[in-house]
Order: structure tokens, then sequence, then C-alpha cells
């Protein structure tokens, strides 16, 4: 954690000042860095930058190894986030992997991550931990993504822009800070008409986070999110209808008025104090989550409450071991009615009513110790329980209420090499991920309840790579190798009337390669480029050497930027991905692609007191017709969501 990290460099002859070290990391809670981490972590610091709106987080994460962002092209159902090809499985959310926004969670105990809060503009750093992570997280953690806010103390920002397809942004931001306190503010609208028919939609953002350090050895952060959404959903098409017309809707869609409505409160505190004998850290948070979405067989409605607390215990024993321990607490009710969707109009008729709460209580401890100036060896286990019960409110059918109960064990191993400008690592991890309560409800018969067959599936990973920094050549570098081992795979499946119901299906193995450059680091003209190969295919049902859907096997990212002196910039960006699967059959896929995206801005026009910042990007500027999403196994072949065609959007920052 960063707070304990952060602890953990100050010097007992500060007085009041926090100081930071040059680079920690989030995603593990061991006592390591960046430098020593047996794990393959890569790091990424952002900026609001005039040059990309930060419309997506695909736009705004892309080329950072290992991780496949499918952007959808609109709001209703969420980007699709794979790591290594976990979360694949996903028709709707985010699934596989753990995700914290200012290290509060966004993953829920069932391991449903909603991303709602996340505005992609505002991301200041973004840390990855690829392959499988339940040591530090537990439930869902095939990867962990830790985003924090973009943090400066300008007294005001401002940025309008418009583009094509309807779309429209405005945002504001600012920050002071006096004595020892810091706050942060920063607000955000953005609409588009939608590259689709029946895509509209519009999205409200805003965030506060408050850091004040009460002592010289405590340092208490308060951070609050909210996101209010209300977007219409056209659907995946089949294949006739994608070359037809890319840019139509599912006429289900449209007849039954598919769309999303959300609010989306959450806040934390976070207290990190350094003691005697070692490092405290603490951090409860809340969530408050309305949802009304009408889809095409039902009109659902939910109610979320959740929250949880988590706290560790960081200290050295000599100068070589360090030991973590911790506790995770989490808690959620889903108060969920549905009903029948009367040609987009709530029906009369209750199809399901009932209450689902999920628990999850887990202790974990870890060591790390040098063997050597060079050697570093980390292990750790992780013990969770989890506690799934379902109250029918219905019963229409019978009392469907019912409980389900998970256990999972969470050991993990590492070792890295250093020299003075790279680390050399290799590790063995696990994961499990349960089915969500989303998951869980939905049975093959339709019938209220969980469905009692299904049961967690296991992850075993193991990764060798090096990465660092030649200073000589001033270039950086990221290189891993992986392995992952899935079993009792949880396995989507859709009907005819768009209902999805999950199973038990086996077992999977992903291999892979990801590659990462840049050059030369720090410099007006740059490079950056990422590769990621990914063999991922299922080892029995469907069928033995089958690729799983959804996951393309190469992918390629090359950015080029470079800035004058006076301000100016340019960035070209080049995207190429191999195709992708449909269902688990391999009867149907999307072709690769390649698109090129061009920005132009200008950073530093001073005005007197007021500096503009003008920016224009053209994306897809070749205008290829392509898909980067899927929605997986989806009825009647409607597994593609066609990505925009050429579009151009600009704007105008202002800042004092």
């Amino acid at each position: 954690m960063c707070g304990l990290a952060l602890l953990a460099h100050m010097s007992p002859a500060q007085d009041s000042t926090v100081v930071l070290p040059v680079m920690t990391i989030h995603t593990t809670r061991q006592l390591e860095t960046y430098a020593t981490a047996a794990r393959s972590i890569y790091f990424r610091q952002h900026n609001l930058v005039s040059s990309e709106p930060g419309l997506s987080l695909q736009r705004t994460l892309r080329g950072i190894p290992g991780l496949q962002i499918s952007e959808r092209g609109h709001f209703a159902l969420g980007e699709r986030i794979l790591i290594r090809g976990m979360g694949y499985r996903a028709a709707f959310g985010v699934r596989g992997l753990q995700a914290f926004l200012n290290g509060i969670p966004l993953t829920m105990p069932d391991g449903q991550s909603m991303l709602d809060v996340v505005d992609p503009v505002f991301i200041g750093s973004s840390e990855l931990l690829r392959g499988p992570g339940s040591l530090f997280w537990g439930n869902a953690s095939g990867g962990v993504l830790h985003l924090s806010s973009v943090e400066n103390f300008s007294p005001l920002q401002l940025r309008y822009m418009r583009g094509s397809y309807g779309l429209e942004q405005i945002l504001a931001k600012t920050g002071f800070e006096f004595d020892r306190h810091q706050i942060h503010a920063y607000a955000s609208r953005v609409k588009k008409d939608g590259y689709q028919a029946h895509s509209k939609g519009e999205f409200f953002r805003t965030g506060l986070s408050a850091q004040t350090t009460p002592g010289s050895r405590t340092v208490l952060t308060i951070t609050l999110n909210a996101a209010i959404q209300d977007a219409l959903s056209p659907g995946s098409l089949t294949l006739e209808q994608l070359s037809s017309d890319p840019r139509q809707a599912n006429s289900r869609n449209v007849a039954m008025a598919a769309s999303k409505a959300s609010t989306h409160l959450q806040g934390g505190v976070t207290l990190h104090t350094q003691m005697g004998i070692g490092n405290l850290s603490s951090t409860i948070y809340g969530i408050r989550r309305s949802l009304e979405n009408p889809l095409t067989f039902a009109w659902s409605e939910l109610e979320r409450i959740a929250g949880g607390l988590y706290a560790q215990f960081q200290m050295e024993i000599g100068s070589a071991v360090g030991l973590t321990t911790g506790v995770d607490l989490r808690q959620l009710r889903d108060d969920r009615v549905r009903f029948n969707n009367d040609a987009g109009r709530q029906g009369d008729q209750t199809l399901l009513d009932q209450q689902e709460t999920v628990g999850s209580l887990a202790v974990f401890a870890g060591l790390t110790t040098q063997l050597s100036s060079r050697i570093g060896v980390s292990a750790g286990v992780r013990l969770d329980q989890l506690q799934f019960e379902m109250t029918d409110n219905l019963h229409t059918n019978g009392d469907q209420s019912g409980h389900r109960n998970f256990a999972a064990l969470s050991p993990s191993l590492g070792i890295s090499y250093r020299i003075p400008s790279l680390t050399w690592y290799a590790n063995w991890s696990t994961s499990f991920e349960t089915p969500t309560t989303t998951e869980l409800i939905n049975s093959p018969s339709g019938m209220g309840g969980f469905n009692s067959d299904l049961s967690p599936q296991q992850t075993r990973g193991m990764e060798t790579g090096v990465r660092g920094q030649f200073e000589d050549l001033n270039l950086k570098l990221d290189v891993a190798l992986f392995s992952l081992r899935i079993h009792d795979r949880l396995l989507p499946r859709q009907g005819e009337d768009g209902r999805t119901w999950y199973s038990n299906g086996g077992k999977n193995r992903h291999h892979g390669a990801e590659i990462a450059f840049e050059w030369p680091v720090g410099a007006p003209f740059h490079a950056r480029i990422t590769y990621n190969y990914g063999s991922f295919i299922f080892l029995n049902d469907p069928g033995n050497g089958l690729e799983i859907p959804g996951a393309p096997a190469h992918q390629f990212h090359l950015s080029l930027h470079g800035s004058t002196s006076r301000g100016w910039s340019a960035q070209v960006v080049l995207e190429s991905a191999s195709e992708m699967w449909g269902n688990n059959t391999n009867s149907a896929k999307s072709d690769g692609f390649t698109v090129l995206d061009v920005y132009f801005s200008r950073s530093n026009w001073d005005m007197g007191r007021i500096t503009l910042h003008p920016f224009v990007r053209i994306q897809n500027i070749l205008d290829r017709q392509y898909v980067r999403s899927l929605v997986v196994n989806a009825f009647g072949g409607r597994y593609f969501e066609p990505a925009e065609g050429r579009s151009i959007q600009g704007g105008i920052g202002l800042s004092l």
C-alpha cells in the first residue's frame, strides 16, 4: 500500500512533512518496492493532457502490457477488461480482476466490479498487477488494477470539447493546499448521440479527496466519488447485420427500450500511522448504488448497499525480513426486483423479488526477505470465507431462499534478482473466483433462487520476467512470460430471450508473453511500443484446443509523441489486434484490425493570467470498419459490437 510505504520511508526527525518515496506500489501488500517486487507490475503516470480527451479507459490505459480493454462505443454495458485472458466471460461489467480507485475497492465481495465512478480523464496514475493475486486481494484477483486520481494545485482548470456523433464534454478541476492539508476536487459531464442507433448516453461524475497530516507519523485521507448515468443500449449484431449496416441497433433492444439509468455513490477514510514497532494502515468505505435497467427479457431494478474494512500491519524483523499481516471484511446487500418488460415500459407482472447478501472475511500473512543485496524472496498465504444468502420475497413458485458458502486458501511464492538498473523475477501464485450474485441467481430454468451447481473456478499461475531501465540507452523495458491453468472454469451460456446463465465448464490453459519498451525515456520525442501474445485455449469442453472467445492472440501498440519548447505537441497512435472468436465452439469470429489516431495540441498558450490549451484529435483516421468488442456466446450469433468510424474531437482547456 502506498501509504504504508510512505510512512516506512519517513524520517524520525521530521516534524510534519510527509515525503513520498520515488516509487512505491499499491497492488501488493508486502514490504516491497517497484524495484524488489517479484511480480509483473507495470506503473504509468498520467496527466490531464489536453490532447487526450479521456473518454474511455481504453483510450487512457492503452499500451499497458497484459491489459485488453474493449471499448463498446456506448455507456450502457461498460468496457470489457481482460488481463491475460481473465475476465473474458463477462457479458457486462467486469469480472476476473480486482479494481481500486484511490484505494477504495470497486470490486464487490462476490467478485463483480463496477467502474462507473472512474472518470478516465482524471486518472493520475495506473498500476497493473498481471497474474493471480488472491494472496493480496482475495476473490476474483486474476489481476489487480489500481487507479489514482490526478493531483495538482492549479486554482482552476476548465475544458470544453465537442466531437463527432454528438459528443460533448465539459469538465472542471481545482486543488489547493494550506498548512498540512490538501484538497482536490473535480467534476465532468459527457454526453453523446452514439455511433449506433439507440446508443445515446450521458454521464456525470464528480470526486473529492482531502488529506491531512495530524501528526508527524500519521496521514488521514478522505475520498468521495459519485457517478450518475443514463444510457440507451443498442445491443450487439449478427455478422449479416454488421456487414449490411454497422450503425443499426438490435431491433429487439429498440422495441423493448433497453437502457440503463444508475446512481453510484462511494466514500472512504484511510488512516496510515507509524508506530514504534511497525506501520498500521486501515480503510473503511461504503457504497450505495441504484439501478433501473430495462432489458430485452425483463425490467430489472436494483438497490445496493456495500462496504468494508481492511487493515494491515507491517513490521521489519531485523534488517532483512519484512512481515505483513492483515484482515479484509466486505459486505454486500442487493435488493433486486424484476418485472416483465411491456414493450419498453415496466410491466405489472413481478417476475423476481429477492434480497441477496454476500459477506467475506479473510486473513492473510506475507514475508519478504533479502537473502543478499541482490536476491529477495517473498511468500504468503491468505484464507477467505464467503457466504452468499438469498431471501425470496415472491413465493409464486415456492420459497427459493437459500445460501451458498465458499472457502479458499491462496498461497504464493516469488523470487527476485536485482542489478542496478534491472529486476529479474519469477513467481508461482494462485487465485480463485466465485460466481457473482448475478451469475448465481441466473439458472437454466429461469426460476428464482441460487444455482446450486455452480462452484468457484481456480487458477494457478507461473511467470518470469524482467523490468527496469538501461540508463545509458535511456530505454525502459518490461518483458514477462506467463502460464496459467484454470480449473472449474465458469462458462456463460445465453438463451433465446437474451438471458445469460453460467456453468462450470472444465479447464483452460493461458500461455503468453508481454513486451513493452519506451525510448528515449523523458525525451521531447519518444516512442512507446507494446506487444502482447496469448494462447488462450480450452483443454476440454467445448473442445480440446479451441480458443476462448473475446481475446485476441496478438495485440500491438505503437505511440510516437513529440513536443516543442513552445508547448506544441503531436502524437500518432497505431493499434492492431488479431481476430477474436465470438463463441466457445469457434464457429464465428471478428476480423483483426489496425487503426490509427492522430493528436495535436498546445499546452502553454499564455494569455496573461490565463493559460489556454487547444487540442484536436482524429480517431480512426483511415475510417476502418472493425469490431473491438464482442458479447461472447450471445444467442443467435449476435456477438459483434461495432467500433466507431472516423471521428474528430476538438476543444480548448483553460487554467489559472
